[in-house]
């Protein structure tokens, strides 16, 4: 009879010394995605950056393309994280949803190297198939996890029938106005619009906010997922 396996078995030192360069690999081509752009980024670059060799580099990415989409993998997994993990902070004891520091912590977001170069990803995926293959379901991952997530965060929130067009309205407001600082330089309304933005969703929740009745009395529920035919 065999034995079962033990899934808590210490990492060896080899193991963990090969995660590592991978990460290093990966946060250095995140940080020449940034630094270099995604298009003047060449494999060489990456591994200076990182320290590493081109062998060892090959030893973890056979080649250009398995190396981007890990990278991009890399990239969307930490901005999940920074999400979920601000977002839970700000929720921390609330008698209610706390939508304004919600706002101001996603704008934060926006305003980092990472989106900077999700978004420059993104936009050069259009004309370019093999990058395009990596970054559309990274895109729809973070899109729909995030989602989710703010259904866990913010469950009052969650039990309006505008949750979802809030959601949109926010993401889409908050990433437009990053992406025109970013590409433009010029500046943007921020405080002008947030404000707005802040108001504007107190008014769209108020068929759940604790002043509009009790969130738990109300059978509504919104829309749970995002789809292209969503009105």
């Amino acid at each position: 009879m065999s034995l079962p396996r033990d899934t808590d078995t210490p990492k060896t030192w080899q193991q963990t010394k090969s995660e590592n360069t991978r990460t290093a690999i990966l946060d250095a081509a995140i940080e020449c995605f940034y630094r270099l752009g995604y298009a003047s980024t060449t494999t060489e670059n990456i591994a200076n950056a990182a320290g590493v060799s081109r062998g060892a580099m090959l030893h973890h990415f056979a080649n250009r393309f398995e190396l981007i989409r890990a990278a991009i993998e890399h990239l969307t997994a930490q901005r999940l994280d920074t999400y979920v993990r601000e977002g839970t902070a700000v929720q921390q004891d609330p008698t209610q949803t706390r939508i304004d520091d919600g706002i101001d912590v996603y704008w934060r977001q926006l305003n980092t190297p990472a989106f900077i170069v999700f978004h420059e990803l993104l936009v050069a995926s259009r004309t370019d198939p093999e990058l395009r293959e990596a970054m559309i379901p990274a895109y729809e991952k973070f899109r729909d996890a995030a989602f989710e997530s703010s259904r866990q965060m913010f469950p009052d929130l969650a039990r309006s029938e505008a949750f979802l067009r809030a959601n949109v309205l926010t993401q889409y407001l908050l990433e437009g106005m990053a992406i025109a600082r970013i590409t433009t330089k010029a500046p943007v309304p921020a405080d002008l619009m947030l404000k707005w933005l802040k108001l504007t969703l107190k008014t769209e929740f108020s068929d759940v906010l604790p002043e509009h009745g009790n969130p738990a009395d109300n059978p509504r529920h919104g829309h749970n997922r995002f789809s292209d035919d969503t009105p």
